[in-house]
């Protein structure tokens, strides 16, 4: 297999099949589809190092980033999905009145969000 993120933290590559998603849409999808105790486990794990997470990416340009840096961006953001369900909801579904399958996330097509 090959090296998704950077070396400092390849035991997160567990959790690449899953949650690693370039696009919002496809993130909140992967909440949707995972069961509790997924998410919970995902939680956990980065929780545990989000903080030596975010310092190594705040050192890197954002238009700089290789991709098994960005792979680490995409990661924290598939993060912050699942906080939500963990933090607030206790369940995948974080829109409870509004059916996910209607919720519409217009993804951006850069950094600027232009």
């Amino acid at each position: 297999m090959s090296q998704l993120l950077p070396s400092e933290f390849s035991e997160y590559e567990i959790y690449c099949e899953k949650w690693l998603h370039p696009a919002e849409a496809r993130r909140n999808t992967a909440r949707i589809n995972s069961n509790m105790e997924d998410i919970q486990a995902f939680y956990d794990a980065v929780m545990l190092r989000l903080e030596e997470m975010t310092i190594y990416l705040n050192d890197q340009p954002y238009r700089e980033l290789n991709s098994q840096q960005q792979n680490l961006l995409d990661l924290i953001l598939a993060f912050v999905e699942a906080t939500s369900a963990v933090e607030r909801f206790q369940r995948p579904i974080v829109t409870p009145l509004f059916p996910p399958e209607r919720f519409l996330i217009h993804e951006s097509t850069g950094a600027t969000g232009a």
